[in-house]
């Protein structure tokens, strides 16, 4: 097949968002092609005032200016996984993705009725919010079919390296992390969102930063990862993680298609014995590979994006 070309249109988009486009009645158009799908007006708007609500921000010029063109990064990204989805024959319709949204709104200190009342006080879509999550866990499933056999972990390898802990009577450590993934088409463009990000991160904080900017799918939990343990996590990734006090912030670390920030919410030491052994080794299992399947999707969007139609009206 013919590589297509991307095709970004740079237009001033600015009318799209003024006060009288997120207060007033405002024809439903379409804004951006992607592959295809479609970006509607409204899907942005919704998107917006969504993050920013959700934020715990007020909705003003200055909210919206700071948080359109992530959104609309993220409505595109949407699309793309969308588009790549229905390629393949996934349905994403069909998902629950009640769990997961009960989850989320337990962080609100609420439950699902009461998270769905956050959108209806507010005037926003909540059939767009779980599309968008639906979307996501869906794509986490084809992610881990196509690549899940390049994720097999030697599981006897990792019995072996807990055991010699067990032998020399170390500790091992658990860290309780948040992230925020970033994308950018080159430097110039990276280093002015990282100087974005840390200036928001510093004006608000990390988990409402990742809610706004991260491109990972764990941006809707705040760019929570929970607690990992220090040998599920990759050398270089550790090396930066070893070095942070409680609360503190990692420098940017680079990925093969992004950069990350992670934060270090509390670490505990764990001792490991006989009695824990299996069930540290099956964590560590999953948490490695967690980590390469997030490599895979970056890495597989990427290319999607790289050879995609994408067009902004």
């Amino acid at each position: 097949m013919k590589k297509k070309t991307i095709i970004i249109k740079i237009l001033i988009l600015s009318f799209f968002f003024n006060s009288n486009y997120l207060h007033a009645n405002l024809q439903n158009k379409i804004i951006a092609d992607v592959e295809n799908e479609i970006i509607s007006s409204y899907e942005l708007k919704n998107k917006i005032r969504t993050t920013i609500i959700f934020n715990k921000d007020i909705i003003n010029q200055e909210s919206i200016n700071k948080t359109k063109n992530q959104a609309l990064k993220a409505l595109i990204n949407l699309k793309l996984k969308k588009s790549e989805l229905k390629k393949y024959g996934y349905d994403s319709e069909s998902v629950n993705s009640n769990i997961y949204i009960e989850r989320i709104a337990s962080k609100y200190n609420t439950n699902l009725d009461g998270f769905k009342k956050i959108f209806s006080d507010n005037n926003l879509d909540y059939k767009l919010y779980t599309d968008e999550v639906k979307t996501e866990l869906t794509w986490q499933q084809f992610i881990l079919a196509l690549y899940g056999e390049k994720t097999i972990i030697d599981e006897e390898e990792v019995k072996d390296e807990l055991n010699k802990i067990i032998k020399s009577q170390e500790n091992v450590i658990e860290y309780n992390l948040s992230e925020i993934e970033l994308e950018a088409s080159n430097e110039v463009e990276m280093k002015n969102l990282l100087k974005e990000v840390k200036n928001q991160i510093a004006s608000d904080s990390f988990e409402n930063t990742a809610i706004k900017y991260s491109i990972s799918v764990t941006a809707m939990d705040g760019g929570s990862l929970g607690w990992i343990n220090s040998k599920a996590l990759s050398e270089r990734i550790l090396s930066y993680v070893s070095k942070l006090k409680i609360g503190e912030i990692s420098e940017p670390i680079q990925q093969p298609n992004s950069i990350i920030l992670i934060k270090l919410k509390d670490k505990k030491k764990i001792v490991l014995d006989e009695k824990n052994l299996e069930i540290t080794k099956k964590n560590v299992i999953t948490q490695k590979r967690n980590e390469l399947l997030n490599l895979f999707s970056n890495s597989h969007l990427s290319k999607i994006k790289n050879n995609a139609y994408i067009e902004l009206r």
